[in-house]
């Protein structure tokens, strides 16, 4: 992997295990429908400040670093299983 990658998911992680906690937490009192449509707007919500403020960046950049490599490492087991 290389530093780019590394970096993004680094930033990435604090908002998975955030979104995990408080979304099992409304599953519990809210029912899963509506536990992963709150669930989901608020934790972009706090993203996008986040990287605003923090990181002075826009987040989409990184999801799209990370979407690039899953899609190169599919992509390569994909023509290893073929051969």
């Amino acid at each position: 992997m290389n530093h780019e990658v590394v970096s993004a998911i680094k930033r990435q992680i604090p908002f998975l295990i955030g979104g995990t906690i408080t979304g099992v937490i409304m599953n519990h009192f809210l029912g899963f429908a509506v536990a992963i449509i709150v669930n989901s707007i608020m934790w972009y919500l706090i993203s996008l400040v986040v990287y605003k403020l923090v990181w002075k960046k826009n987040g989409f950049t990184d999801q799209m670093v990370l979407l690039k490599y899953v899609l190169t490492k599919t992509k390569r087991q994909e023509i290893m299983q073929r051969t």
